[in-house]
């Protein structure tokens, strides 16, 4: 990539010429073949669109139905398969996830660490970010990030982290109410907005987005990875029944509002990232989520990864630059 003669745009952003640059630091150590004139702490190839594929490589045949406890407790890239109380849900109600603790875990009895929530796409389950977390795991090993845990939320598969409108499917309340004080309360973590972080693809990419930007005051760190922040016209109807069908409720609870709802809260405190490959239909919606991210004055990263599909898998490996060292960089800040 070489870049060329820059124009001012929106603020929070510089354009190039075929480029997006955040001026937020994100400290991206390029791949040995990308050449660029000038170091700079973010870009992106935008390039032209084509279909949506899977989501990524672990996700298994399409969940359907209300599966707050995953049948299949298989522990994929070293990970737990553990159950926690959901009284948000009710009296005796459980749900599932998996913890990933890093190699020093049980060694280092004082210390504590971060956490990385990681929100698998519609139609899956906790197993989805498996693919991610081993990817995680070899660079914690190596030494190239900090240790930190993750937690894969057992999502339900279509109701994308909202309390459904008639109340039978509370998953926003499950995670910020029930799981986030299960997991300081049985894992040694950093409990500050600084050490919690959330991630997700597709829908678990709008789910980082809304929960991160509405609860700012307990992520420090918001990620997504070619989020489905769609209009409800385009929506099938298992995805548009849990917001009741209900276009005004759909509008008012989706990222695009909270974000305006919350942008001084999340202003100058927030990490945030979004991602999308330049072979996914998402990336006009995705880019022009990140113009309103400008608008807003929200600095933030907007990478178009060349080459990629709707996997986040692709996205991850066909960056121009290691995307895990975005991790190093939002848990060793002090915000």
């Amino acid at each position: 990539m070489v870049l060329s003669s820059p124009r001012k745009m929106e603020a929070g952003a510089t354009q190039f010429t075929g480029l997006r640059v955040s001026r937020r630091a994100a400290y991206l150590p390029m791949k040995p073949n990308v050449r660029v004139k000038f170091l700079l702490p973010l870009m992106a190839c935008v390039l032209v669109t084509t279909g949506t594929v899977a989501q990524g490589p672990d996700r298994g045949s399409r969940q359907s139905g209300n599966v707050w406890v995953e049948p299949d407790k298989s522990e994929p890239a070293g990970t737990h398969y553990r159950l926690f109380s959901t009284p948000s849900r009710g009296p005796t109600t459980e749900a599932s996830y998996l913890v990933y603790l890093p190699p020093d875990y049980a060694a280092s009895s004082s210390r504590r660490y971060p956490v990385l929530y990681w929100l698998h796409g519609g139609g899956g389950n906790q197993r989805e970010g498996g693919w991610m977390v081993a990817r995680i795991d070899k660079e914690i090993r190596s030494g190239a990030i900090p240790p930190f845990l993750v937690i894969l939320v057992q999502g339900l598969p279509d109701v994308r982290y909202i309390n459904a409108k008639d109340g039978t499917r509370p998953v926003e309340d499950v995670i910020i109410k029930d799981l986030i004080p299960h997991v300081d309360s049985t894992y040694r973590t950093i409990s500050a907005r600084s050490g919690r972080g959330i991630e997700g693809m597709s829908m678990g990419g709008y789910g980082a987005l809304r929960l991160g930007f509405k609860y700012s005051d307990l992520f420090g760190t918001v990620s997504a990875l070619a989020p489905s922040i769609t209009e409800m016209k385009d929506e099938p109807l298992v995805v548009t029944e849990p917001f009741g069908n209900d276009q005004a409720f759909y509008d008012r609870v989706g990222p695009w509002a909270v974000v305006k709802e919350h942008a001084d809260a999340v202003r100058g405190r927030t990490t945030v990232r979004l991602l999308v490959g330049d072979k996914d239909r998402l990336l006009p919606l995705v880019k022009k989520y990140s113009e309103l991210l400008g608008s807003l004055k929200i600095e933030h990263q907007f990478v178009v990864v060349p080459g990629a599909q709707h996997r986040y898998d692709q996205i991850v490996e066909l960056l121009p630059f290691d995307a895990l060292n975005f991790w190093k960089v939002a848990f060793t800040e002090t915000r």
